[in-house]
């Protein structure tokens, strides 16, 4: 597979902000290269169409992909089942891209940390603590309260000793924003 990073990534938004139609969310581990973090190779995009039943726009993303030389497996659209699952709403995105034809957004961190939250892995971990870091310094509001919440939340769930691990470094990661 294809490691993509931000070069890559951002040919791909620019390519897709002026070919697919509607709106769009980029979300998972090809986020951070997007944005100009390249902290852990990638192989996948998860950019969703916010569309409802929208087989055919993630035909036209794969056919996108395949143009610039990427396998269509690069395409992941397993994300918008678990965006959906958030229950998100529009004050949850942020402007990424607005081409000709299509709009693509970035989730909020909170967003952001309810789609990685679940799982936690250590890449997992690493993403969140990154977008943390990078919404801070955009100046983005960061509810502490809400995320902490959904720390507790997952505590309650008796995760693993690991994934408890993981909770509990983003757990003090936000208090050191205090």
């Amino acid at each position: 597979m294809t490691t993509l990073d931000s070069k890559l990534l951002q040919k791909l938004l620019e390519s897709a902000a002026e070919t697919l139609d509607g709106e769009w969310v980029l979300l998972g581990g090809t986020l951070l290269p997007a944005l100009g973090l390249d902290t852990r190779p990638t192989v996948d995009v998860d950019l969703v169409s916010l569309e409802k039943n929208s087989n055919e726009k993630s035909f036209q993303l794969m056919q996108l992909a395949e143009s610039l030389g990427l396998p269509v497996e690069t395409i992941n659209q397993a994300a918008a089942y678990f965006l959906e699952k958030t229950g998100y709403t529009r004050g949850d995105l942020i402007l990424l891209k607005r081409g000709s034809r299509a709009t693509i957004y970035r989730p909020t961190l909170a967003l952001f940390w309810k789609l990685k939250i679940s799982r936690l892995s250590e890449s997992d971990l690493s993403d969140c603590l990154h977008y943390l870091k990078l919404s801070k310094d955009h100046g983005e509001t960061v509810d502490q309260a809400a995320l902490g919440a959904l720390i507790d939340q997952e505590l309650r769930d008796r995760p693993t000793a690991d994934r408890a691990a993981r909770l509990a470094e983003l757990e003090r990661s936000l208090q050191e924003l205090e």
